[in-house]
């Protein structure tokens, strides 16, 4: 393993070094569980000093992709579950494509008032609710909330939640056609309620996403969902020669 990091380069030698260390487990050179490299060996490697080598991997361990138990040594972290954004809306599903066994707890169903917001969007006055987490190989991931107008899924609360593929249920036995949908993603800091579900300490960096989901041009379903970041990243993907408004992805910045 000889990789000579430039010294005349204005990226910082921890920076390449990083980068250099991320792409070994993007390739797959380091897998899954696999013990890094010792500091020692890296330096000799690299030919950079122990102070360019810890921070190198401090970075790689506060970007999920190592670990370092206690006594033991510094190893590959687990590989995060990729969830499409983009057409796909069964967890179940991606999931199981990536050779994981998917699971559901409920946390909360049942009817409730509309709010203001939530009124205006789904046109209604009264929305079944679910919160679910949704679990990985037995790891929860997701916190979800699914608002859906009692007029359109009356008998939903009926189902075993547990099981039930909801969207598919929606388009089968409440005759749903889903055509597109509007999607907010936010980073946040998880609060207790979340941290609880999710086994993570309070305060740990999430993904929080709230998606309107449309039947033709009637918003029918509001998804919400905070997804850990230490477990999770999301991919799109877009039609670079389309002009048309569904390919383009927009970023919003908060200016206050």
């Amino acid at each position: 393993m000889v990789g000579i990091l430039n010294e005349s380069d204005v990226i910082p030698l921890y920076y390449q070094l990083k980068e250099k260390l991320k792409e070994k487990i993007k390739e797959g050179s380091w897998t899954e569980n696999q013990k890094v490299p010792s500091e020692r060996e890296l330096m000799d490697s690299y030919k950079v000093s122990r102070a360019t080598v810890r921070k190198a991997l401090s970075e790689l361990m506060v970007e999920g992709l190592i670990v370092k138990k206690q006594g033991v040594g510094t190893f590959v972290a687990r590989s995060k579950v990729l969830q499409n954004l983009i057409g796909e809306l069964s967890f179940a599903e991606q999931v199981i494509n990536q050779g994981m066994l998917p699971e559901s707890k409920v946390v909360y169903a049942g009817l409730e008032n509309s709010t203001d917001r939530y009124q205006s969007i789904l046109k209604c006055q009264e929305n079944v609710k679910v919160i679910r987490v949704r679990i990985a190989n037995k790891e929860p991931l997701i916190l979800e909330t699914l608002l859906i107008p009692d007029y359109i899924a009356s008998n939903l609360l009926e189902e075993n939640l547990e099981s039930i593929a909801v969207f598919q249920y929606l388009e089968s036995e409440c005759k749903l056609k889903f055509t597109h949908s509007t999607l907010e993603i936010e980073p946040i800091l998880v609060n207790d309620f979340e941290a609880k579900f999710l086994t993570i300490d309070v305060g740990k960096p999430a993904l929080a996403l709230e998606r309107i989901i449309f039947s033709d041009d009637r918003a029918c379903v509001i998804q919400k969902r905070i997804m850990r970041g230490d477990r999770g990243k999301f991919f799109f993907t877009l039609g670079e020669e389309s002009k048309k408004e569904e390919y383009i992805l927009r970023l919003k910045f908060d200016r206050s």
